[in-house]
């Protein structure tokens, strides 16, 4: 149902009851008012017979109580009836005061400055005196009454008006209310996930828009699909790049170098006791030496032991990262503390997610050799069981970054100023991981990275990517 016509239902449901409420009002008055003339008739009818009774029976005095209590009680309704003697002097009491200032000015303003005359009636009465019935107009109870109703009426307009908005508001509440779960499926997109769906709802306006981002959920489910398998060939053309090389220069340069080093030996003992020649050769033993040397840390760098298998070995991830680390500090003259933890247990670490693990320690150990000038850092590698997470953390104690630097502008480097943090930026991303980077300026810089070691989110992702791509026709990755 659309939103309007459910609003607009409500509204008239709402004000049929309130027009429902307004005509037994306004009968129930009218049954009041009906009454009052009819008791209005009956007491005029005792006025009558009380006048008749003047001329009949004397004395008087019962007749001026009787007079007085009619008065009293209001039946006569418009008028006050006063009896005086042939000197003028009142016999029955006098009307009671208005005392309601807001009321008098009301009533003088609805009888629009007419004066009204009272009505006098002579009379004989039975002992022979001359008696006058007059018949003082009392306007002020019509106004009272008319103003009674007036504000009757304003009340039920009031309580009309505030019936329809407390029932719009409440059905503005009860329509919107789907808000709340479209306004969190668009708090769930933003954070990053994209397979929990915006439940539907009656309202066809909120039912669109929640149908228009699962949809959207659904083409960035897509688009980050790709992404990730396009970061992942990247990473394995990256790594393909550099088992090739690495066995080139094995091949080539390591037999060539190796050759070198046999005839500059050979040479070395055959020119003994030749002085010139002997240093000669003995100086092509030690460059040669030196260039294996070199070329194996090389080859180390480019694909060192436990990550020359394929993707279907399992790499010794520890092993790895603990000959990177001793690499490094002998190729810095051990002025660079570096303190390694590895705790995996009986996890087994997917090809992809080792070998990132271990090229963002690499790239990070680069940096902090580079630019730190830290003398301490402290790499810790563990996994957590219930999460089902694989944590990498390091830890320096250098100059720190620019608090400038984060992780959003991260993407923003231009070519020549460096793209280590971007290199481990895409691979953090690829394996659907968290990065988190605290420069704590100038006391170092903590890098701390999280992957998921379940590949249920990513076949699910993949598998989401494939029917998107058969159902939009979307041509897949070749």
């Amino acid at each position: 149902m659309q939103l309007v016509t459910r609003l607009l239902s409500r509204m008239i449901i709402v004000g049929a009851l309130m027009m429902v409420v307004a005509l037994l009002a306004t009968l129930l008055i009218a049954r009041q008012d009906i009454q009052d003339e009819i008791d209005s008739s009956k007491y005029i009818g005792q006025l009558l017979t009380l006048l008749e009774n003047i001329n009949r029976e004397p004395p008087i005095d019962r007749q001026i109580s009787a007079i007085n209590k009619l008065n009293a009680e209001g039946g006569l309704r418009n008028f006050h009836v006063a009896l005086f003697d042939a000197e003028g002097q009142r016999l029955t009491r006098p009307p009671g005061t208005v005392t309601d200032t807001h009321r008098t000015l009301m009533s003088d303003w609805l009888l629009g400055g007419k004066r009204i005359v009272p009505y006098r009636l002579p009379m004989p009465g039975a002992d022979g005196r001359s008696l006058m019935i007059v018949l003082e107009p009392q306007p002020q109870y019509e106004s009272a009454e008319a103003i009674t109703s007036a504000l009757l009426q304003l009340a039920l307009f009031g309580a009309i008006t505030a019936a329809l908005i407390i029932a719009l508001w409440v059905s503005v509440r009860h329509a919107l209310s789907p808000m709340a779960s479209i306004l969190a499926g668009i708090a769930r997109i933003e954070a990053g996930d994209y397979t929990t769906p915006i439940q539907t709802n009656d309202v066809r306006e909120l039912d669109q828009v929640a149908q228009a981002l699962n949809h959207l959920a659904q083409a960035l489910t897509l688009e980050h699909a790709k992404q990730h398998e396009l970061l992942h060939r990247l990473q394995d053309v990256q790594e393909d790049e550099r088992r090739r090389l690495a066995h080139e220069l094995h091949d080539e340069f390591g037999q060539l170098l190796t050759a070198v080093q046999v005839d500059a030996s050979y040479l070395l003992k055959q020119t003994t006791g030749q002085a010139a020649l002997e240093d000669c050769a003995r100086a092509v033993v030690e460059n040669s030496s030196s260039i294996l040397g070199q070329l194996r840390g090389l080859l180390a760098q480019l694909r060192p032991y436990g990550l020359q298998g394929g993707e279907e070995r399992q790499i010794a991830l520890e092993q790895a990262l603990r000959d990177l680390v001793r690499q490094r500090q002998q190729r810095n003259d051990n002025t660079l503390a570096c303190r390694l933890s590895v705790s995996l247990g009986e996890t087994q670490i997917p090809q992809r997610l080792a070998v990132a693990t271990y090229r963002i320690t690499q790239e990070a150990l680069t940096n902090v050799m580079r630019h730190a000038e830290a003398t301490q850092v402290d790499i810790t590698v563990q996994v957590d069981q219930q999460q089902a997470t694989l944590s990498l953390t390091i830890i320096d104690d250098g100059r720190g970054m620019a608090a400038s630097s984060s992780l959003d502008t991260l993407s923003a480097v231009s070519p020549g100023s460096g793209v280590g943090l971007v290199g481990i930026r895409e691979r953090v991303l690829a394996n659907q991981g968290h990065l988190s980077l605290d420069t704590n300026y100038p006391r170092g810089v903590a890098l701390r990275a999280i992957f998921p070691l379940r590949s249920e989110a990513e076949d699910t992702l993949r598998a989401q990517a494939r029917d998107l791509s058969r159902s939009a026709a979307i041509p897949a990755l070749s």
